[in-house]
């Protein structure tokens, strides 16, 4: 490479359109030609001989090289800079204090960064020096820019920020990356083990792909560090109510020397266990666990916490908060009936098929018209524990089927008050028709008839409270939209798959529905007071549910649709909706309150909507409800002393055409807010509640010991530099040499074209000619 004049570079070209294949066969021609030359020239003196052959040589070589057309390139140039990657971290951690006690991590960046003018200075022609934060995001700035930020991202996503780098330098020099960190990523890069900090394979190739090296300036060593904290905690994000869960727990002390700390699970503020762990110097993690057992069906409020110990660097990671789903685990049933049948058969199996379902179910085996060798009241499978199922355990049920069940022989009048105040304490009960049930069953003037969703006829005669005819149930309108009764979403579908159903045989007869009750299908025959008797009817009884199926012949529907061409999914759907519905399944529940998150920072929109719909389960429009809020300090749940919940507001809502009605509101102080929605119905209040829980981002001080090994991990994998600040050699950065230049003028001065060559290849073959006559060579 050569320079001329303004130009100060150069390369040599070859212009000709010869293959290196040709250029071998002339080479060798040429070579021929010369070794034959030498043998005709043999008689003459040797330095004759090489004279003759070095002219013809020299002659073969100079018009070979016209043939490659040589040229001169002569360029003007300049190096184009490559970059200087800086990525600066300004996650929250990066504003504890270091071991001095004076300044942060992050002003020892400042610090760092300072040392950076000069370097810019120096390498001004070569590099350009490009700054960034970042936190969860990679955020383009100006070393001037970072001298007046704070440290106030809730992430520091070092994988993210590199991936970003990658894609944006994508075909572009990169010199070098310089990271300034405490190590503290909250992304995928590097691996804690028992062995230190190590590089898996895909963070080994994401930082080869730079093609740089990576310098890492840690912000701070552990050097004077005192901390504990609750570091982790992992839960189900729900439990199963009545069943065993387990917490687990990591607990990080650094700086604490030999001392037991203890840990404690509290529930809503209250205290459920505490767990004693002895840390040692020589060891920073520990783990531990704890096992209940939730009582409650809802969500509840969990704290693992830890005491505040004296000269900590901060108390924020001491105690850890989570929202816990508790769900019905499985549905415990009471299927008591009066007598075997087919009827009882099909629901018993399908109840027993249902993996959610746990069936208790006692049903009599003989009737008065049995000889009878033992007393009335022991004629069933097992004697029949009526003081243990109605007194006892009732409360522990979610649902009670009376099923052709007459109740008198067995000397229960005594609980059905029992069963009453069940239901209306949040129970669930169900009355299916036959020969035993309803009026048939003794039932009139009795507390379970004030249960029940339908009128009972006063007269026990069998024509007066029976009939046996077959029938097919028509649907009401609010049937076409209820649960229970939808087995198409499509209204018209709907109806007809219930035309197409098989009859049912015989029902009993009742005097129309309660005021308060919804009939969803009726007879298409029988009536009362002008109106149609209702055979599928139910109502809301206080806290609970209740319904009335007057036929005891659904299964039907299971048996004889399926000889028909049919499916059994009519009958199990029916049923399966019937017991949804009944144990208020929260889907299927008039008045939902739901919260889209269980847990939001302060000053964060609620993301919350409330939900109406009317007894057949079409969106209450223009219907008037208050909503409240009571409000617990987040200091309650961890000391029962700094207060309890307290109203915090009420408002009233109305919803909109299609039944909802959404909350804008936000909430700056931190707590446990419970809110409960409530709305007028003929039946009585309808409500339903949540909570949130509103606590301010600690996850970026859970993990506050920095990870200065990951970071010379990072260095050492990819030929960088690492130090510790604030000892810190500027001039062991090294940066590649720029690989990209550009090109200000050109000029291509062509070799081979040029008069004199030609003439001195002529003057040649003329001395060779000359020389060869004159030495007697023809």
């Amino acid at each position: 490479m050569f320079a001329f004049g303004d130009y100060n570079t150069s390369d040599l070209l070859w212009l000709g359109d010869w293959s290196p294949t040709w250029i071998a066969f002339l080479t060798v021609i040429g070579l021929a030609v010369l070794a034959f030359s030498a043998y005709d020239l043999r008689d003459l003196k040797l330095h004759r001989r090489l004279t003759l052959i070095g002219l013809r040589g020299l002659v073969f070589g100079l018009a070979v090289l016209l043939l490659l057309e040589p040229a001169l390139d002569l360029r003007q140039i300049s190096k184009v800079e490559n970059h200087v990657i800086v990525l600066v971290d300004e996650s929250q951690t990066m504003g504890l204090k270091t071991d001095d006690g004076e300044s942060t991590r992050f002003d020892r960046v400042r610090q760092a960064l300072e040392e950076f003018g000069p370097l810019e200075e120096v390498g001004a022609d070569d590099h350009h020096f490009d700054y960034f934060t970042y936190g969860a995001d990679l955020e383009s700035t100006s070393r001037s820019a970072i001298d007046g930020l704070e440290p106030t991202a809730r992430a520091a996503d070092l994988t993210g920020a590199i991936e970003e780098v990658i894609e944006r330098y994508e075909g572009k020099d990169i010199a070098a990356v310089v990271i300034l960190s405490d190590g503290l990523d909250t992304g995928a890069i590097g691996r804690r083990t028992a062995r230190g900090e190590d590089l898996d394979l895909g963070s080994r190739q994401l930082l080869e792909s730079l093609d740089a090296p990576i310098h890492t300036l840690a912000a701070a060593g552990e050097e004077g560090l005192r901390d504990a904290a609750v570091s982790r905690v992992l839960h189900d994000d729900f439990a199963f109510v009545h069943n065993k869960v387990s917490v687990d727990v990591e607990l990080q002390a650094i700086g604490m020397g030999t001392k037991s700390i203890p840990v404690t699970l509290r529930r809503d503020g209250q205290v459920l266990q505490t767990r004693s762990v002895q840390v040692h110097p020589e060891e920073s993690t520990y783990d531990l666990s704890f096992e209940f057992v939730p009582e409650q069906i809802g969500k509840e409020v969990y704290t693992v916490d830890i005491p505040h110990y004296d000269g900590e660097a901060l108390y924020e990671n001491n105690q850890h908060h989570f929202v816990l789903r508790v769900i019905r685990d499985r549905i415990r049933v009471l299927q008591v009936v009066g007598r075997p049948s087919w009827d009882q058969r099909f629901l018993r199996r399908l109840l027993k098929r249902n993996p959610n379902v746990e069936l208790i179910s006692f049903f009599i085996l003989r009737t008065d018209r049995n000889p009878q060798v033992v007393p009335q009241d022991e004629m069933s499978l097992i004697p029949f524990p009526t003081d243990e199922l109605f007194r006892d355990e009732l409360g522990s049920f979610d649902l009670v089927v009376f099923q052709n069940f007459n109740f008198g022989p067995y000397h229960m009048g005594r609980y059905l008050g029992n069963i009453a105040d069940y239901v209306r304490d949040g129970g669930a009960f169900a009355m299916i028709g036959g020969d035993l049930s309803f009026a048939s069953g003794g039932y009139a003037r009795t507390p379970i008839e004030s249960l029940l969703p339908v009128n009972l006829p006063s007269s026990s005669a069998a024509s007066a409270v029976m009939d046996s005819e077959h029938f097919n149930p028509e649907l009401t309108e609010a049937g076409d939209r209820h649960p229970l009764t939808q087995l198409s979403f499509d209204p018209e579908r709907n109806r007809e798959i219930w035309a197409d159903l098989p009859a049912l045989q015989g029902t009993n007869i009742v005097h129309g529905a309660t005021d308060d009750a919804t009939v969803l299908a009726t007879h298409p025959e029988i009536t009362h007071g002008g109106e149609p008797m209702p055979v599928v009817t139910v109502a809301e009884r206080g806290e609970g549910r209740v319904l009335a199926v007057t036929s005891d012949s659904t299964w039907r529907w299971g048996f004889e649709h399926i000889g028909e061409g049919g499916t059994a999914r009519e009958y199990q759907h029916f049923w399966s909706s019937a017991i949804r519905w009944l144990i208020q399944d929260p889907e299927l529940k008039l008045v939902r309150l739901d919260m889209h998150r269980d847990i939001i920072a302060p000053d964060t929109p609620i993301d919350a909507t409330v939900r109406v719909f009317s007894p057949d389960y079409s969106p209450a429009a223009d219907v008037e409800g208050v909503l409240s809020i009571e409000h617990t300090p987040l200091e309650a749940l961890t000391d029962s002393s700094a207060g309890s919940a307290e109203a915090y507001d009420t408002m009233s809502f109305t919803t909109d055409h299609g039944g909802e009605w959404d909350l804008d509101r936000r909430f700056n102080s931190p707590g446990v807010y419970q809110f409960e929605a409530q709305v007028s119905s003929p039946a009585g209040p309808l409500s339903d509640d949540n909570l949130v829980l509103v606590t301010p981002d600690f996850a970026q001080y859970r993990d506050i010991v920095p990870r200065n090994d990951l970071l010379e991990r990072i260095a050492h994998a990819t030929d960088g530099y690492h130090a510790v600040l604030p000892d810190f050699r500027p001039r062991r950065l090294q940066f590649n040499e720029p690989r990209f230049v550009e090109v200000h003028r050109r000029e291509v001065v062509q070799l081979w074209d040029n008069i004199f060559l030609f003439l001195f290849i002529l003057g040649l073959l003329g001395a060779e000619w000359t020389l060869r006559r004159r030495w007697g060579r023809l």
